[in-house]
């Protein structure tokens, strides 16, 4: 099933269901009085790409997430609703996601697993899937209040899915980061390239640590802004984040290759704050054996 498949009706039901899980979430920070000068605050900052200057301030995470999670938890849903990405979650996988402190792919994994329709092997599953979010920040306040949320509104019990978080920075990649992408099924990258290729050496680092750590027949989903964010300049000459992994054919299949991708969400949506589309590209890779 591709993304443009779950339509209609139900679309917009299921995209419905999502923003109820986060505006119960997340109406602590909505009511803040220094909301709108919060983000202001950050939108600045992404700017000149000071990412620290956001997420190591404890007051912008629980802002960040009601902004920004709703269009992508919306988008991630669609994503592993595809037929693929449906096939791996039926097998109950440790999803290691990396830079997911804001909860979107805890949010909208959950969704698919749950709710996206063929999903009905995942959630029957005797083993649980593990959906393991990681960053640089301590996110867990944030974390568990959507897991608490999702567990009460969807009943999605522990028998179904198991929630972890970790510290840890992919600028210094460190052993734990290492065995914990060696030990999961799927390793998801998705929207983090942009703070990644800031720094080309750290870039490159990443790269060769994907390479190294992703256990053969196993999976890494690669998801970014399709726009120029998401290229890194090398002697003049601007790559997309994407052709890195492209161009390692000997080391993985490609599952999904798709450059730009456009995501809608339904219309009449009832969200407090204004939820935008996007634009992505989109890279399934399997690790050759």
């Amino acid at each position: 099933m591709s993304a443009s498949s779950v339509s209609g009706t139900g679309r917009a039901d299921q995209q419905q269901r999502i923003l109820n899980v986060l505006r119960m979430a997340c109406a602590e920070a909505i009511k803040r009085p220094d909301f709108a000068e919060r983000l202001q605050d950050m939108k600045q900052k992404f700017y000149v790409r000071d990412f620290d200057g956001i997420f190591l301030d404890p007051a912008n995470l629980s802002v960040y997430t009601a902004q920004y999670v709703p269009r992508r938890a919306l988008c991630y849903y669609e994503i592993f609703s595809r037929s693929q990405l449906q096939d791996v979650l039926a097998t109950s996988p440790a999803i290691y996601c990396l830079g997911a402190g804001s909860g979107s792919e805890l949010v909208g994994i959950s969704a698919a697993s749950k709710c996206a329709p063929g999903a009905a092997n995942a959630s029957s599953s005797v083993r649980p899937i593990v959906i393991h979010s990681q960053d640089y920040t301590d996110w867990s306040p944030i974390l568990t209040t959507l897991e608490d949320t999702i567990r009460y509104k969807w009943g999605i019990g522990a028998r179904q899915i198991q929630y972890q978080f970790s510290m840890g920075n992919l600028l210094q990649i460190s052993p734990d980061i290492e065995r914990s992408i060696s030990s999961s099924q799927l390793v998801t990258a998705m929207f983090i390239f942009n703070e990644l290729f800031s720094d080309k050496a750290n870039a490159m680092n990443f790269v060769k640590t994907i390479v190294k750590c992703v256990a053969p027949g196993n999976y890494f989903l690669l998801v970014d802004s399709a726009g120029s964010f998401s290229s890194i300049q090398i002697n003049g000459k601007s790559y997309m984040s994407y052709m890195f992994f492209d161009s390692l054919s000997k080391h993985f299949t490609p599952v999904i290759s798709e450059d730009s991708t456009w995501f809608r969400h339904a219309p009449n949506l009832d969200y407090p704050l204004n939820v935008e589309n996007m634009r992505y590209f989109i890279r399934l890779y399997r690790k050759r054996e």
